[in-house]
């Protein structure tokens, strides 16, 4: 019943939002005009100014567990490879970045760390705030190559176009700029640190109306089908891998429990931001949002009872 509570206090919010922001288009208080300026606010200030807070408070001085890290790294990557190498088959090539980025980057910073802290309690929380230092970075970097590469193809000048993209793109400079502020231990001045959390308050809360905002009936019956096998790679098949193994690792229940969770957490909400602003098909990214949130308050529940009757 624990894990069932905490679930639900992590989805349920993320449902609100986005159900106030179907009923405000339903009202006509908010329209494509919204979405699309929303959209260029959350990428360009919001979305960047909470990623430079996350990863700039993050300690890179712990202890880490190199091994684990790095087999959730692999996984991370060989799923974002095989799934735009599957998409190849989707002839909207805007929906290839979307269907690889909703498999596999993870709502690990939000949703995940809070489940672990509330199930397990702050020593394996503490060990997860590591695996997010190296994953967030990554996964921020993973998801502008996937939404990039798939616009502008392997061809050498579409290579060359891409990384100009990669280079320039507002999250990999808030990375960037947050590495060096987090490595070199530089605190960040209070009046920027003030200005930036109220930015990073603003993108999500605003990402999930925008994503309301674009939900439709009609996109559910284009585009469900699409959503919902990314849905079942992020929230079934990419935790269930990752459990298998880490178990034949030795790992114990609490152990396994925090792999789950980080592995099996539903997709970033920051994912439609990024795909909307970047020219890719940001309904699909939305739809898998919805998709994953809901899977994950049921694949949730039942991975954390299986894994404690090991």
């Amino acid at each position: 019943m624990n894990v069932l509570i905490q679930t639900l206090q992590g989805v349920v919010p993320v449902f609100l939002l986005i159900v106030i922001g179907t009923m405000l288009k339903h009202k006509k208080v908010i329209g494509p005009a919204f979405q699309k300026s929303s959209s260029i606010i959350c990428f360009k200030l919001g979305l960047p100014a909470l990623i430079f807070l996350k990863i700039a408070g993050l300690d890179f001085s712990g202890v880490f567990n190199f091994d684990e890290i790095l087999i959730m790294l692999s996984i991370t990557v060989v799923t974002m490879i095989v799934t735009l190498l599957v998409s190849l088959k989707l002839s909207d090539v805007s929906q290839r970045g979307p269907f690889s980025q909703g498999a596999f980057r993870g709502n690990i910073a939000i949703i995940g760390l809070a489940l672990v802290l509330n199930l397990y309690g702050e020593d394996l929380a503490a060990r997860g705030a590591m695996i997010v230092s190296v994953m967030l970075p990554v996964f921020n970097i993973l998801s502008v190559i996937a939404l990039t590469l798939p616009q502008h193809g392997m061809s050498v000048k579409g290579l060359v176009t891409s990384l100009k993209n990669i280079i320039k793109n507002p999250i990999i400079l808030s990375v960037l700029a947050a590495l060096g502020f987090s490595l070199l231990k530089i605190p960040v001045p209070v009046i920027l640190g003030r200005l930036l959390a109220y930015l990073s308050d603003l993108a999500l809360p605003l990402a999930l109306i925008n994503i309301g905002g674009s939900l439709s009936a009609k996109g559910f019956r284009e585009k469900g089908k699409l959503a919902l096998y990314s849905a079942l790679i992020k929230t079934v098949i990419l935790p269930v891998i990752a459990v298998i193994i880490f178990y034949n690792k030795g790992y114990n229940q609490e152990e396994l429990g925090l792999v789950f969770l980080f592995m099996g957490a539903p997709t970033a909400l920051s994912s439609h931001i990024m795909a909307e602003s970047m020219d890719n098909d940001g309904d699909l990214a939305a739809l898998i949002i919805m998709v994953t949130t809901s899977l994950a308050a049921v694949t949730t529940l039942i991975g954390i009872s299986i894994i404690n009757s090991l």
